[in-house]
């Protein structure tokens, strides 16, 4: 019976050591930061690779602050990846408040081509963006997507529903 009782304790403390860590965002008080994309801009371009900067805005809806301590997201455009950003800045949200972090990251120059040459001005343009804060008290997964351009919004067509 002791060594019975030994072994389910033993895999409780397993159970517990395994799904504990990841549960920050379970712990945590109050709503999840969202995070949205700004701004994508173009820095550096070479035969194989293109530098961006991308701008993304935090938003903390919760009454204390928050201490992002890096980032690790990727953004995708009209469900194709375009980049994978990794920053490690520190930043503090202000409680019910935001803050822009801008993260320097790579693609690749032909994906970026293969993106430009499969938009159509008959297409919305969407953008999504997933990833990881890294906080003081652990990691906040975060999804967020929206339109860009709306359909027919460059080729000067109206739009349609």
């Amino acid at each position: 019976m002791i060594a019975g009782m030994r072994r389910l304790v033993s895999r409780l403390g397993l159970v517990a050591a395994l799904t504990l860590p990841g549960c920050a965002s379970w712990l945590m008080k109050g709503e999840p930061p969202e995070v949205l994309v700004t701004n994508v801009t173009p820095t550096e371009a070479s035969a194989f690779e293109q530098r961006l900067q991308v701008d993304l805005r935090i938003r903390n809806p919760n009454d204390f602050d928050l201490a992002v301590t890096g980032i690790d997201f990727r953004l995708d455009l009209n469900g194709h990846r375009l980049a994978r950003g990794l920053g490690n800045k520190e930043l503090v949200v202000p409680r019910l408040s935001d803050a822009v972090m801008s993260v320097e990251t790579s693609t690749s120059t032909l994906q970026v081509v293969r993106q430009f040459l499969s938009f159509s001005h008959e297409q919305t343009l969407t953008y999504q963006v997933t990833g990881v804060l890294h906080t003081k008290d652990g990691r906040l997964p975060f999804e967020n997507s929206g339109v860009l351009l709306e359909k027919g919004a460059l080729s000067g067509s109206p739009v349609t529903p």
